[in-house]
């Protein structure tokens, strides 16, 4: 009976169930993903022919959902479902790009300050990020995120 209350309560229509089951499912495939291919394969796979394009309420509403299922499946925090900024990203921006949002991802990185013994060779740090008319969009540090010097966005900008 607990289970079918909270259901009710993070549910609202089959479609979010789907909804909720297709990004599980995308977040369990992604690191095989990342692993078996380059970057630019991976984002033809993950950047949808054409969006859908609903009104902007109803955007508004898909996208906040979105969010909350990534963020809930992410923060699961063992075995695949942990929370990275590349997973985060990548999945968003699947989902984003599937509602018509014209988001782009982007990838960064930067010298480390601080190196531990054991990453004494690893003197690069990486990131990455959503970005949406030209700004950080949903990116919970965007302060820290302007440190990171940007080294492929996708879709490519035109001029």
């Amino acid at each position: 009976m607990k289970i079918v209350r909270k259901i009710r309560a993070n549910f609202h229509s089959l479609e979010e169930i789907l909804m909720f089951i297709h990004l599980f499912f995308l977040v369990t495939i992604l690191p095989l993903l990342i692993r078996l291919l380059t970057i630019p394969q991976l984002m033809k796979i993950l950047t949808p022919q054409h969006g859908e394009v609903k009104n902007a309420r109803n955007l508004h509403d898909r996208r906040d959902t979105v969010v909350k299922y990534a963020d809930y499946i992410l923060s699961l925090n063992f075995w695949m479902y942990k929370n990275t900024c590349l997973k985060r990203s990548l999945v968003l921006y699947y989902f984003f790009r599937k509602l018509g949002m014209d988001v782009y991802i982007c990838f960064g990185v930067k010298h480390k300050k601080d190196l531990t013994e054991r990453e004494t060779g690893k003197r690069l740090e990486g990131h990455a990020w959503l970005s949406h008319n030209g700004d950080f969009f949903l990116e919970k540090n965007p302060e820290e995120t302007k440190t990171y010097a940007v080294t492929y966005c996708f879709p490519v900008r035109n001029g």
